[in-house]
């Protein structure tokens, strides 16, 4: 919105006004809109595009449709079937000997997860640390000196 101040000195006293365009609609085209459709940033409509993608992606895995973007969910879906196949069966490929040592020494994935795990228990603490203080917060709030609603 454009707004022009003008002042006008009439002897002692001054007189100032403004005005300026206040924009309620926007015509295009034949279709009507209204202004917040102007503030529109590249970031929304990536994560405009990008919701439709996924909603793409989703229907073709759904019915069975290949198309570019159901491409790479269909390969990782293919490879975890192979995966499987791998587990099962004496078939052995590279990629499946991780997954084969894991079957037959569990003690292996619990070291895994073991080193993975410090990242995800720092964020239960503080999220324990969170809790705690608002527990407090809230215990501070609710003393009343003992006269409570329902004594």
């Amino acid at each position: 919105m454009t707004v022009l101040h003008y002042q006008f000195t009439y002897g002692i006293d001054v007189l100032a006004f403004s005005y300026g365009l206040a924009i309620t609609q926007v015509y295009d085209s034949g279709s009507i809109f209204s202004p917040e459709i102007l503030d529109i940033k590249p970031e929304d409509l990536r994560a405009k595009f990008q919701a439709g993608v996924a909603n793409l992606a989703a229907v073709s895995l759904s019915i069975g449709y290949p198309t570019i973007v159901s491409a790479p969910h269909s390969v990782a879906n293919g490879f975890k079937n192979l995966l499987a196949i791998a587990a099962a069966t004496e078939v052995d490929f590279k990629e499946a000997a991780t997954i084969k040592e894991f079957i037959k020494d569990p003690s292996k994935f619990v070291a895994a997860a073991a080193a993975s795990a410090p990242a995800a228990g720092a964020g239960a603490a503080a999220e324990k640390k969170e809790e705690a203080k608002k527990e407090e917060s809230e215990s501070e709030e609710n003393d009343d000196m003992g006269f409570g609603l329902f004594d």
